[in-house]
Order: structure tokens, then C-alpha cells, then sequence
């Protein structure tokens, strides 16, 4: 860890502390040291830092862009998306047995 980090890190650590040690003299309400954990993540953007950027920059650095295959033949034709029956139908499927005879169909 850079020193620079470790400083605002340490600095963040003192004002907590700090914000502790007045809350518990003055006498306060506690809710002041609610504020604590959004100053600790406020404070270190404001010092030009983003927390967990390196781990990012790293994340980043391993992504590898894929690229589409083309098709292998001018005018191939690509198979059509198999349909699944969702919802209501997918209900209707597993409902039905059989077609309606033919002779009922045709009257």
C-alpha cells in the first residue's frame, strides 16, 4: 500500500477517534457518530482516491474482448431460436393429452 494511503487512512482512523472522544465529553447525541462511516467514505474521494481501485484496474486489465464469428458461408442460414412455452402455455402443454378426434374437429 502506496504511503500516501496509508496517511489518509490513518487520518480517517484519527477522526473517528476524535468524533468518539468529543460525542463521549460533550455529551452529544450518539447519533453524531453516525455520520462516521459516510466520512470515511466520503473523505478519501474527496482526497482523489476511489476505494478498491487497483483491485479494478486489475479486474480490467484481465477482461478480454471476444469477437463475433462471422458466418463461414456467404448466405449460411442460421437456425431458427427453438420457441419454449412459457406462461400460460407452458400450463396448456403440460395440461394436454391428446388432440381433439378428427371427426369432432370436422363437424
Amino acid at each position: 500500500m502506496p504511503r500516501r494511503d496509508r496517511l489518509v487512512l490513518l487520518g480517517l482512523t484519527l477522526l473517528s477517534v476524535a468524533l468518539a472522544t468529543v460525542q463521549s465529553v460533550t455529551g452529544l447525541s450518539p447519533d453524531v457518530l453516525l455520520a462516521v462511516p459516510a466520512l470515511l467514505l466520503v473523505l478519501p474521494l474527496l482526497a482523489g482516491r476511489y476505494v478498491g481501485e487497483d483491485g479494478l484496474l486489475r479486474l480490467a486489465g484481465r477482461a478480454v474482448v471476444r469477437r463475433r464469428r462471422s458466418p463461414s458461408r456467404l448466405g449460411a442460414r442460421r437456425r431458427a431460436p427453438r420457441m419454449l412455452p412459457r406462461g400460460g402455455r407452458l400450463i396448456a402443454a403440460a395440461l394436454a393429452e391428446r388432440a381433439p378426434p378428427a371427426a369432432a374437429a370436422a363437424r
